[in-house]
C-alpha cells in the first residue's frame, strides 16, 4: 500500500468518465483515521475532511494516482525576487500566519471564521482577501512564497493585445514627439518583410538603414520627380511606425540563428556562432580511433642552412594528433607548403621510429618519451591535401578512413587547430625572426631581418615542444570519465595514451614503415624499353631487370608498362611494385642520366619542356637553312651539269669507254690531287724570328730524321714503274 503524506497531490478519475479532480492533502491525523484536502482547480475551494482509507483504497484500485504539481507562479530562488514583492509577501504572511499555524483547527470552518474576524479587527483587511491568501497558501503547498504577487498573470503575458483606437505603448515624454501607430497584423507583416529584405542580407546593413528602406518600399504614398530622379513620398510621421517600434518588433520576433546565417553566411555561422554542445573526445573511443591532421605556416622566418645570410621565408608545420588523448603522433617541418607531399611526410612520421627520428636531429630520447608509431582508424583532415584520388591507397590499402572537413569549418579540427595556437604561445613567439604583429607600423624594424634559425634548428625546437606537450602538459579542461578518475589518471597526453592502450585497445594499426611510405608516395606507370625503365622522360635500372633480361626482351620484342611509385622531390630513385604491393624493388638512375641527379621531377619536366621549346623555336630556322642549302646545291648542280654536258658534246668518247676508264681516271685524278693536298709546313716555319723562305736562312738538320727519310726514299724511276704495274692490273680487272 502506498503511503500518503502531506502536500501530496492526488488525481481522481471517475469510472467511465473523463472528469478529473485534483486534490492536495493538507494534513493527516496521527492515527491515520482522517485527513484534510483541498481542490486544486477551484477558486472557491475550502479544506474538506475525508477518511484516510478512502484515499488508500482509491490508490489500490487505481481510481486515483499521485501526480506532480508545479506552480510556475512560485519563484524557486529568493534572490530572484524583487524587494517590493518580498514586502508584499511578508505583509500577506503576517495576516494569515496565526491562522494557518494552528493545525488542524484552521481547517474547521467555525474556528477559521472566528480567527478571520479577529484578524479583520486589527488589520482592516477585507475578509475575501484573507480567504484568497489562505486558499493560495494551501493550494500552493503551504509555502510562504505562494503569497508573492502574481504579476506575471497580469496583461495576458506572452499574448499580443488587440489594437483599438487608443494608442498602445508608453506615453510620450514630449508633446511633439512622434508617437507612432498601432501595429496591427498587416503592419507587422510589412515590418517582417522589411527586415527580411533589407536587414537579413549579406550587405549587413544597420537596422536604421533597414528601417529607412522599409518605409520607402512599403509605406510610401507615391513618388515625386525631380529631373530624372524619382523620390518616394512618405505620409506624415504620426502615420508611420517609429524606429523604436521597428526595433521592438525586430527584437520580439527575431530568429537570431536565421539572421546570423543570412548576414554572415551558413559557413561563417557554423564556424563562429553555432552552439558548442558536443565534445571531440566523445567521437573517439580510444587511442587511434581518430587522428586529426592539419598544416599552418609558422609565424617565424628562417635562414638557409648553407648560406645563413639568405632568408628562406616561413616554414610549414604539419601536426598529427590523437583526439582521445591529445597525444601528438606525427610531425613534419619543411618547405613543402600545404600539399599532399607535406601531408604525406607527416603521415609517414606517425609510423616512424621516433627514437631514430629524433636522433637525426641530435636529440636522444627513450621509446617511452615518444612511443607512437601507428596509423589511426579514422583521419580528419582538410579538403585540400586529402581530397581526390591521392589518399585512395590510404583508405584501401592501409585501412584508414579519411574524413574531410567542410570548407571554412576549422572547428571540425579544433584540437589540432588549438595546437597551432599553443605552439605560437609557448615557443615560436620567443625565437628570433618571429612575427610579432601582423602589421608593422611605419619606421619599425623589419622582423624578417632578425631571422637566425635554420630549418633544422627550428625542427629541433618543435621536437622539444612535442616532447613537452606529450609528457608534461596538464590539460585542466580535459573531461576525464569515471574510470580514469578511479584509476587516478592525470589529464596528461602520455598518461591518457597509456591508459587508453590498456583499457581501450583495438584501434591502432601497425604496419611496416616502408610499406606505409610506399602507399603514401604518388603512383605512376613506367615503360620498360631497351634503353632502360623510362619514367617521366628519365631512365632507370635495377637488379631485377638485369637478372630477368628485361631490356633484351624489350629490344627483340615489344615494350611494356610496370607500376611504380616515386617521391616527387627526388629523381634519384623510383620504386617498382611487386607482389601486389607487398614487395618493392628500388630502381636507380642510369649513369648516362647524370644531368637529372638530385633533381625534382618538376625540374626535369621543366628541362624537357625547355628543350622541346628550343626545338620548336629552331624548327623554322632549320627549315630556312635547309631551303638555302637546297638552293645552293641546285645552283651548283645546274652549273656542273651545264659544264659536263658541254664537255660531252665536244668529246668523241663513247659511253662504254667512259665506264671502262673509271679506275684509270681515278688514279690519274688522285695523282693530280696529291700535290694540292700535301702539307706545306715550311711556309710557316721561322728560325730566330726570320721566315724559312729567306734563301740566306740555313735550317738545322735533324740527323735522325734525315737517316729515316733516306731509308724510306724511292727513286722516281722505280716509282713510275710501280704506277704502271698498278694501272696494268686495274686494266686487266676492267
Amino acid at each position: 500500500m502506498q503511503i500518503l503524506y502531506e502536500n501530496m497531490v492526488v488525481e481522481w478519475q471517475l469510472p467511465e468518465s473523463d472528469v478529473r479532480q485534483v486534490e492536495r492533502i493538507l494534513w493527516i491525523s496521527p492515527n491515520e483515521e482522517y485527513l484534510y484536502s483541498i481542490a486544486m482547480d477551484d477558486d472557491k475551494a475550502f479544506p474538506v475532511m475525508k477518511a484516510y482509507s478512502e484515499y488508500a483504497a482509491g490508490i489500490v484500485s487505481k481510481l486515483c494516482r499521485q501526480v506532480d504539481w508545479i506552480n510556475d507562479s512560485i519563484p524557486v530562488i529568493d534572490t530572484d525576487i524583487a524587494p517590493e514583492h518580498l514586502t508584499l509577501r511578508d505583509k500577506s504572511w503576517d495576516t494569515i500566519k496565526d491562522i494557518v499555524l494552528d493545525e488542524p483547527n484552521c481547517y474547521d470552518k467555525n474556528f477559521r471564521g472566528a480567527q478571520i474576524r479577529e484578524v479583520q479587527g486589527h488589520t482592516a483587511v477585507h475578509k475575501s482577501t484573507i480567504y484568497r491568501y489562505l486558499r493560495r497558501y494551501w493550494q500552493g503547498g503551504k509555502m510562504k512564497n505562494t503569497l508573492l504577487p502574481h504579476y506575471n498573470n497580469c496583461g495576458s503575458y506572452g499574448k499580443d493585445r488587440t489594437p483599438t483606437e487608443a494608442k498602445r505603448g508608453r506615453p510620450r515624454k514630449f508633446e511633439n514627439e512622434p508617437s507612432g501607430i498601432n501595429i496591427d497584423e498587416e503592419t507587422k507583416q510589412l515590418l517582417r518583410s522589411g527586415i527580411r529584405l533589407f536587414y537579413n542580407t549579406k550587405e549587413k546593413s544597420p537596422l536604421k538603414h533597414a528601417y529607412q528602406k522599409t518605409l520607402e518600399k512599403f509605406f510610401a504614398n507615391g513618388y515625386r520627380q525631380e529631373g530624372q530622379v524619382l523620390i518616394p513620398v512618405l505620409p506624415p510621421p504620426e502615420k508611420l511606425p517609429t524606429f523604436g517600434q521597428y526595433k521592438y518588433w525586430f527584437q520580439k520576433e527575431q530568429d537570431l540563428a536565421n539572421t546570423l546565417k543570412s548576414r554572415h553566411g551558413k559557413k561563417r555561422y557554423e564556424l563562429n556562432h553555432r552552439p558548442i554542445l558536443g565534445s571531440s573526445t566523445l567521437e573517439s573511443f580510444g587511442p587511434g580511433s581518430r587522428f586529426q591532421i592539419d598544416a599552418t605556416v609558422a609565424d617565424v622566418y628562417l635562414v638557409s642552412e648553407y648560406q645563413r645570410e639568405w632568408i628562406i621565408g616561413r616554414p610549414i608545420v604539419y601536426i598529427v594528433i590523437d583526439v582521445f588523448s591529445r597525444y601528438i603522433t606525427g610531425l613534419y617541418i619543411g618547405l613543402e607548403g600545404p600539399s599532399w607531399v607535406g601531408a604525406m611526410m607527416a603521415l609517414a612520421n606517425t609510423t616512424a621510429d621516433k627514437v631514430r627520428y629524433c636522433a637525426e636531429y641530435g636529440i636522444e630520447i627513450t621509446e617511452q618519451e615518444w612511443m607512437s608509431s601507428h596509423l589511426p582508424q579514422k583521419l580528419t583532415a582538410d579538403r585540400g591535401e586529402l581530397e581526390g584520388d591521392k589518399p585512395a591507397r590510404l583508405i584501401d590499402v592501409l585501412g584508414v578512413d579519411v574524413e574531410n572537413a567542410p570548407p571554412y569549418r576549422a572547428d571540425w579540427k579544433g584540437i589540432v587547430e588549438q595546437q597551432f595556437r599553443l605552439v605560437n604561445l609557448r615557443s615560436v613567439r620567443f625565437v628570433p625572426g618571429a612575427i610579432k604583429e601582423r602589421f608593422r607600423e611605419r619606421g619599425e624594424r623589419d622582423y624578417r631581418l632578425d631571422a637566425k634559425l635554420t630549418l633544422r634548428e627550428f625542427t629541433q625546437i618543435m621536437i622539444q615542444y612535442v616532447l613537452y606537450h606529450n609528457n608534461n602538459h596538464r590539460m585542466l579542461w580535459y573531461d576525464r570519465n569515471e574510470f580514469m578518475v578511479a584509476d587516478n589518471v592525470e589529464p596528461i597526453p602520455y598518461q591518457l595514451w597509456q591508459w587508453g592502450i590498456i583499457n581501450r585497445t583495438g584501434r591502432l594499426k601497425k604496419l611496416p614503415e616502408a610499406i606505409v611510405k610506399l602507399n603514401l608516395l604518388p603512383q605512376g606507370e613506367a615503360t620498360v624499353t631497351s634503353a632502360g625503365i623510362q619514367f617521366k622522360g628519365v631512365h632507370y635500372g635495377c637488379d631485377l631487370a638485369m637478372r630477368e633480361q628485361w631490356f633484351v626482351k624489350a629490344r627483340v620484342g615489344k615494350t611494356w608498362r610496370v607500376k611504380v611509385c616515386y617521391d616527387p622531390r627526388s629523381t634519384n630513385e623510383i620504386y617498382l611494385w611487386l607482389d601486389a604491393g607487398r614487395q618493392f624493388e628500388v630502381c636507380t638512375l642510369l649513369d648516362r642520366e647524370e644531368r637529372y641527379l638530385n633533381k625534382r621531377f618538376e625540374e626535369v619536366d621543366d628541362l624537357l619542356e625547355i628543350e622541346r621549346y628550343h626545338g620548336r623555336h629552331h624548327e623554322i630556322n632549320n627549315m630556312l637553312a635547309k631551303i638555302d642549302l637546297d638552293a645552293q646545291t641546285k645552283a651548283i648542280v645546274e652549273q656542273a651539269t651545264k659544264k659536263t654536258n658541254e664537255a660531252l658534246s665536244n668529246s668523241d668518247t663513247s659511253s662504254n669507254q667512259r665506264v671502262k676508264g673509271i679506275r684509270g681516271n681515278r688514279s690519274g685524278e688522285k695523282q693530280l690531287n696529291r700535290p694540292q693536298e700535301a702539307f706545306q709546313l715550311a711556309e710557316s716555319r721561322t728560325v730566330e724570328g726570320k721566315s724559312s723562305k729567306d734563301d740566306n736562312v740555313v735550317l738545322p738538320i735533324n740527323r735522325d730524321a734525315t737517316t729515316k727519310a733516306q731509308e724510306a726514299y724511292i727513286p722516281p724511276a722505280d716509282k713510275l714503274s710501280k704506277i704502271k704495274a698498278y694501272l696494268q692490273e686495274d686494266g686487266d680487272e676492267e
